[in-house]
This record gives structure tokens, C-alpha cells and sequence, in this order.
């Protein structure tokens, strides 16, 4: 092979560094906001799993660990009962007797749509205007991330777990762990939020479809 003249070596290097780097299609490519949402539909259980359940409760415990409160660990027992129209009964009681009979407002955004019965499929009722925003590594995972248009990317965007299809975590302070299957349907039991001088863990010990206990 007859060697490339300088003149034309430097035009070849010119031109490959006017073009960037070489297109990837496999690294470069992200699915779309609805693929990745399509993806965790299936990967908790299905969309016929979710739509068969019209109402679920459960029970847990909130464990707080700061530095600026006295004690600096504490518990609070939790109870919920929630229905697939978004109403969530909510207290902070070991007794389900104290279950108000209205919804009060709580708890806040992320952890009512956990709450909700068919969560996964109602993710764009909570999270509005979803896009992608790119493929991060986290936690040593490969992360697809989709952040809606008028919330805080820091707070709400949602990082979906390559491999699992599953939601890994919401903004740079909430880890989703323990996925564990209830009745056909995968559910976190343990949500933690990372806070300054600590964390705030919700730890679900039961999980179950249905009205609370003792509820008319």
C-alpha cells in the first residue's frame, strides 16, 4: 500500500476531527419516555396485575436517623389505605382504627404515588411531562433518566435501572430498594430519603390488596 502523503494525512485527521467522535447507535441511542415507562409497567408485574387491584393497604414503620434531633433515632409506626381513584388514607399510628375516614393531603407527592394501587400506571399523573434526559451510571447501575418539564430535576427525576426496567431512584435523595412481590406485583418496602445530617427510611413490613382492616 502506497504511504498517504502529508498533505492528505493532515486533511483526513481535519476531517475526523470536524466530524467528533464516531456515531455508536448502541451507547448513543436512548429509548423514549414511553418505552422506558411501557418497560416498568411490565417489569412490576404487568398493566392486567395492576388494573386488578382497586384498592390496597399497608403497614410500616418510619425510621429517622439525624444528627440535629434529640434522639437522634427515632420510630413512627405508619398505616395507609389508598384506592385506585388516589385517595389515600394516611396515618402515623400502629392502630388502624386511626385511619381518617378523608383523604387529609397526606402523605406528599412521592410516596402517595407509590401508595397508589396501580402506580405504575398513573407515574404521568405525579411526574407530568416526562422526557428523556439521558443514561447515567448510579450507584454502579446503568440509569435511563426521565425528568418532568415543571418539577426539579434534583427533586423528581426518575432514574430507571437498565437492566430491570425498575425505578431506582427520584432525584439525587430518594433510593427505592427491596423490591419484593406482593399478589403479582413488585413494590419497594423500603423508601429512603437522604436529608441533611441524615435520613429518613420508610420500611413497609405489610403490603396487601384490599381495604385496611377493619374498614367498612
Amino acid at each position: 500500500m502506497s504511504p498517504v502523503s502529508p498533505p492528505l494525512r493532515c486533511c483526513a485527521v481535519f476531517a475526523l476531527l470536524n466530524l467528533g467522535p464516531l456515531p455508536c447507535a448502541a451507547a448513543a441511542e436512548l429509548p423514549t419516555t414511553q418505552e422506558v415507562l411501557d418497560r416498568f409497567v411490565e417489569a412490576v408485574g404487568g398493566r392486567q396485575a395492576l388494573e386488578a387491584i382497586d384498592v390496597r393497604h399497608c403497614r410500616g414503620m418510619i425510621v429517622q436517623d439525624l444528627t440535629w434531633k434529640d434522639p437522634q433515632h427515632q420510630e413512627t409506626p405508619f398505616l395507609a389505605e389508598t384506592d385506585a381513584e388516589g385517595c389515600v388514607l394516611y396515618a402515623e399510628s400502629a392502630d388502624w382504627t386511626a385511619l381518617p375516614s378523608l383523604d387529609t393531603g397526606e402523605p406528599r407527592r412521592k410516596l402517595r404515588w407509590i401508595m397508589h394501587p396501580r402506580f405504575a400506571l398513573v407515574i404521568a399523573d405525579f411526574f407530568p411531562e416526562l422526557a428523556a434526559a439521558g443514561r447515567e451510571v448510579r450507584d454502579g447501575r446503568n440509569v435511563i433518566v426521565l425528568a418532568p418539564r415543571d418539577l426539579p430535576f434534583e427533586h423528581y427525576a426518575l432514574y430507571f435501572d437498565e437492566e430491570t426496567g425498575l425505578l431506582n431512584h427520584i432525584g439525587y435523595h430518594n433510593d427505592l430498594e427491596q423490591w419484593s412481590d406482593y399478589d403479582g406485583v413488585l413494590l419497594p418496602t423500603r423508601w429512603i430519603f437522604g436529608r441533611k445530617g441524615g435520613h429518613t427510611t420508610y420500611v413497609f413490613h405489610e403490603i396487601a390488596n384490599g381495604p385496611a382492616p377493619g374498614s367498612s
